[in-house]
């Protein structure tokens, strides 16, 4: 009887040690997969890469977090769809349309913050000093932030100008040359109002405005002069001289006789002003100042800071002309008589057929 009820015992025990064993043995079995998935689940929230390797994608207006997810998933910027839709969820807010700098070394959080805060991607674009208007259209075409066209168009629309703030028939001379960090989103008005706004804080900050209150000067003179300073100089040394010359011209009630006037007239960027002929200083337009006195109709390009303040502050001289030098610096020389610019005329002659 005591035999029997031992083995009852040890059959009991042994029952539970296995019942143990198994439920050991199951614990361990969903252990292990929820860690499976809670791993694979931060795996997806990880970067897809170390390596930068950035890409713009456009995220256009409307789309969900379910196209957008595919659209960043076929592009290899993250690794999870699901994953990303459900953070986003998490995220809340709304989705932004624009060009967004993206990355695989992101994580896919970073990259749901920056869609939603709208943080596009800009493009910086340089506007040399002396572009024209043509020539800033194109540039912005090239980049693919524009269209010539509706930029050509805009910068002679009165009604738009006048949201720029400014009373004059084109906005050449006051688009303020410098680096402008431009998003694929923006409008051709916006472009063209941020660089307007440039100029004038560029004038405020410089208090070019006090100046030219001093001396009675207002902005479309100075633009004028400003900008035939711009396409004749080819050194900021002889900026004050170029603008002293043409200064003294207009008081003296002569023509400014500037080659770079013509060069506008015929609109060819690929006229050199320095090998025009004697029949193309006869084209008849009004802004050729070998036939017509003062100041051209309007702007010849668009000048930088620098030729703005040679143009307000002139250097005190008696020069009336000037000719380029051929000797590589670049520099002109200046004479107060006729009789002496000739003979600077064929000094540069000289230096040019000896080079």
């Amino acid at each position: 009887m005591w035999i029997h009820e031992k083995e009852k015992l040890v059959g009991r025990f042994k029952a539970k040690t296995i019942s143990r064993y198994s439920l050991k043995k199951r614990y361990i079995f969903f252990l292990t997969i929820i860690s499976s998935v809670i791993i694979y689940a931060l795996a997806q929230l990880m970067p897809v890469s170390l390596y930068k390797n950035s890409k713009c994608i456009s995220v256009q207006k409307g789309w969900s977090a379910s196209k957008i997810s595919a659209v960043l998933e076929r592009e290899g910027v993250i690794r999870s769809r699901t994953a990303f839709k459900i953070l986003s969820k998490v995220r809340g807010g709304q989705f932004m349309a624009g060009e967004y700098e993206l990355s695989p070394s992101m994580t896919p959080w970073r990259i749901i913050a920056k869609i939603k805060t709208g943080k596009v991607f800009s493009r910086p674009v340089t506007i040399p000093e002396g572009y024209t208007l043509r020539q800033i259209s194109k540039l912005l075409e090239s980049k693919g932030l524009a269209v010539e066209k509706n930029i050509a168009r805009l910068c002679v629309d009165p009604v738009f100008i006048k949201t720029c703030g400014l009373d004059v028939s084109s906005l050449e001379g006051y688009l303020f040359p410098s680096t402008y960090y431009i998003t694929r989103d923006m409008q051709e008005k916006e472009i063209l109002q941020l660089m307007v706004k440039e100029l004038k804080k560029t004038v405020a900050k410089n208090e070019i405005d006090k100046e030219m209150a001093e001396k009675k000067m207002n902005l479309f003179d100075v633009i004028r002069l400003a900008s035939i300073i711009e396409r004749e100089a080819e050194t900021d040394f002889d900026r004050p001289l170029i603008a002293s010359v043409f200064t003294n011209r207009l008081n003296a009630k002569m023509k400014l006789e500037s080659c770079a006037t013509v060069v506008y007239a015929f609109n060819k960027k690929e006229m050199d002003k320095n090998r025009l002929t004697n029949k193309d200083l006869t084209i008849d337009s009004p802004y050729n100042t070998y036939l017509h006195y003062g100041l051209p109709p309007g702007p010849i390009c668009n000048p930088g800071l620098r030729s703005i303040k040679a143009a307000l502050a002139p250097q005190k001289t008696k020069k009336l002309f000037f000719v380029l030098n051929t000797d590589g610096s670049r520099s002109h020389i200046f004479s107060e008589t006729w009789a002496e610019h000739q003979t600077a005329r064929k000094t540069v002659m000289r230096k040019g057929e000896i080079k």
